[in-house]
């Protein structure tokens, strides 16, 4: 019997879905018995795998039928939304919704293929192509995340959900007691970690930059008992 080359991807497909799920599954069993579905508003369009990932574990809502929502994952970023985001002017709905959320201290996860000016990295003239470098990473450093696939997303998602639901001990901060000196770049490994705590030395100093970084990324800081 032969079997189509559909029929072989199509299964393909559904069991990389159910190997996303239960990976899923066993993330949400560790957020110490604290199960949930949450709710995502999803900017520009996602693959059906894609949005298969998030439904495993999420509430998907548009921008259209936008409620409560805990993140967004912003599927397509055009060179308007990405200026307008990095400047923090709402020029666009989806540019306030993403203003909003990074403002209410919410995840703002973008996915690499969607960045269209990253589409124009040979053709473009340097100058212009590193302006729209400049706008990315001012977007990280107002609290987005920059991730490779709605997966990581999802992940990372999970993992803010489970640092939520502990209890608020050393355990469940960052730890930089090791430091003498906590600047911007130090902060900056946090990223990606779910952790929103970072946990210094008691004569820890803090450089002017990363007041700044804790600042715009909504972090909390403990001293060292």
């Amino acid at each position: 019997m032969n079997i189509g080359k559909s029929e072989v991807t199509d299964s393909l497909i559904d069991d990389i879905m159910e190997e996303v799920k239960a990976r899923m599954d066993r993330m949400q069993e560790e957020t110490c018995g604290c199960s949930r579905t949450g709710k995502v508003l999803v900017l520009g369009a996602l693959e059906p795998a894609e949005e298969n990932i998030l439904r495993s574990f999420a509430e998907i809502q548009t921008l259209q039928e936008a409620g409560t929502y805990d993140f967004i994952v912003a599927a397509q970023v055009s060179m308007g939304l990405l200026a307008y985001t990095a400047l923090g002017i709402p020029g666009q709905p989806e540019a306030q919704c993403i203003l909003e959320a990074l403002l209410s201290g919410r995840k703002v996860y973008i996915l690499e293929k969607g960045l269209e000016y990253r589409r124009y990295r040979e053709s473009s003239y340097k100058a212009l192509y590193q302006k729209y470098q400049e706008y990315e990473e001012e977007i990280r450093r107002f609290g987005g995340e920059i991730v490779s696939g709605v997966q990581e997303a999802a992940e990372l998602a999970v993992r803010v959900w489970k640092k939520d639901c502990a209890p608020a001990d050393d355990s469940t901060a960052f730890d930089l007691t090791g430091l003498k000196l906590l600047g911007e770049s130090d902060l900056g490994k946090m990223r990606g970690t779910g952790y929103r705590t970072v946990l210094i030395g008691r004569k820890t100093i803090i450089t002017p930059l990363a007041k700044d970084y804790i600042s715009n990324h909504n972090l909390t800081v403990r001293r060292q008992q």
